[in-house]
């Protein structure tokens, strides 16, 4: 641990408005490793641990302090004198692993604790400071498998940047296995990559993305004013989820490209639609067609200029790092663009069909083929411009009558996450997560399917499991 000390420096990391506006959130991986072979140095203790400090030594940033700046912008504070160590447990089981994969998987099964953390990230009983990063361990009884719950506020970075943290603790362990050195890697935490060159191309802002940092409501400039320990109370406390649970789904490649080309026929010369852009539209009108069948009373409709209850947002995280030209980097942050639609409620609550569904992918096609570095570079420039001003975006998104956000991340090579035994059995984020939040996952290779995880009350799961055009492309799973 003395070494790990030594070769950390101290250093201020300034955040970003997108890395500020979402460190509210956490982000969550459970990976589980059967031990078929039981083998009884199955994911050596001490050998894992020692790697997830080699990682670290790496990755500095997982060791600060969430800290506001005087701009009331964001930092995260490395002191190498009083390092904010991540929650690092690990704990045994009774449970069999078999019991947990003969039930797919289905987090009632987990064993109670697994989760360290919320869906927020809130202060350390201990410290009484916002860890950023929580990892237990969980050993199945006659070691017949693990379970590593990894969870790291979302302010510190996106999924690309926490994934290839989780890659190097598991490059780092085989290489302690095998006594090979583990590749080097480029890593990068400079926020100034994002802005490039003031003589880089810019092009207009989208209406929706500048209303969103310009047009705050008061609440938002209110939790600007508080510390990030007081502000990730007030949004904790305010988080519904007694009363939500998640749900996973599966979706079988043939059948994603059966619906891409069930709803390109009816675009009539639109543009070339992608297998995503099918999913998310189908996800979109899925989960406010059951959210509206759910809701007491009538969506409003706009009694002034400006008026938003009438409408349904759907947001796309999308990855800038390919169209700035930074993928080689190593960039360790929020490089996201969210690319944001909106329709009326009454439009996108139709009857699904082919024909309804085009309508929705169509302007989301549009609206991710307008993510393009002119665009991204402007974006950047406005947030610089109001970087006190991060909570507009969660706070207006509120104001829509619906809204889905989703995350595809069936694209991150989570499966190629390799602690020395191979890749792992399952791999899921957290099931329960923000109701307006629907997350794509990959199966296990060689499958090409995904699944689908939502999360909201069990009436909305309910009516969700009850619509036939969802059902016959998507499978229950838990």
């Amino acid at each position: 641990m003395s070494q790990f000390m030594n070769l950390i420096t101290s250093q201020v990391i300034p955040l970003t408005y997108v890395d500020a506006s979402i460190s509210v959130v956490n982000s969550d991986i459970i990976l589980f490793y059967e031990n078929t072979a039981r083998n009884a140095d199955f994911l050596n203790t001490s050998v894992l641990r020692e790697a997830f400090y080699k990682a670290l030594e790496k990755f500095p940033v997982y060791l600060g302090y969430l800290r506001q700046r005087a701009d009331r912008g964001l930092a995260i504070v490395i002191d190498k004198d009083d390092l904010n160590m991540p929650n690092y447990l690990e704990s045994t089981s009774d449970i069999l692993f078999s019991d947990i994969k003969s039930s797919s998987y289905n987090p009632r099964t987990w064993p109670a604790g697994l989760m360290t953390t919320s869906m927020t990230p809130v202060p350390d009983q201990a410290t009484g400071q916002i860890k950023m990063l929580h990892v237990h361990i969980v050993r199945f009884r006659e070691s017949s498998g693990v379970a590593i719950f990894i969870s790291s506020c979302h302010g510190v970075t996106d999924g690309t940047g926490f994934y290839s943290f989780v890659n190097r603790w598991a490059d780092e362990t085989r290489a302690l296995m095998t006594g090979v050195s583990a590749p080097e890697i480029a890593v990068c935490f400079d926020r100034a990559v994002l802005v490039g060159d003031p003589t880089d191309a810019r092009a207009e802002v989208d209406n929706l993305l500048r209303v969103s940092i310009t047009d705050l409501p008061p609440a938002a400039i209110a939790l600007t004013l508080l510390s990030p320990m007081e502000r990730n109370k007030v949004i904790h406390s305010r988080r519904p989820n007694a009363d939500h649970q998640g749900c996973l789904y599966r979706i079988g490649h043939d059948k994603l490209e059966y619906l891409r080309d069930g709803v390109q026929k009816c675009t009539l010369d639109g543009p070339r639609l992608s297998i995503n852009d099918a999913l998310s539209a189908l996800i979109a009108k899925t989960v406010s067609q059951a959210q509206f069948a759910n809701t007491t009373g009538l969506i409003d409709q706009p009694s002034k200029s400006g008026d938003m209850a009438h409408l349904h947002l759907t947001t796309i995280a999308c990855d800038c790092r390919r169209h700035l030209g930074i993928s080689d980097m190593g960039y360790i942050g929020n490089a996201q663009y969210m690319s944001m639609v909106t329709n009326p409620v009454e439009r996108i609550i139709q009857a699904t069909t082919f024909e309804t569904l085009a309508e929705a992918a169509i302007k989301i096609r549009h609206a991710i083929n307008r993510v393009q570095a002119p665009q991204i570079r402007a974006y950047i420039d406005m947030i610089n411009q109001h970087s006190a001003l991060y909570m507009g975006p969660i706070t207006r998104a509120k104001m829509y009558g619906l809204r889905t956000t989703i995350s595809n991340q069936s694209r991150f090579g989570l499966y190629d996450i390799d602690f020395g035994y191979g890749a792992a059995d399952f791999i899921t984020s957290r099931p329960a997560r923000l109701a307006s939040m629907v997350t794509i996952l990959p199966t296990r290779p060689p499958s090409k399917d995904v699944y689908v995880s939502i999360t909201d009350t069990p009436a909305v799961l309910e009516s969700i499991h009850s619509n036939n055009f969802w059902r016959r492309f998507a499978d229950l799973v838990y």
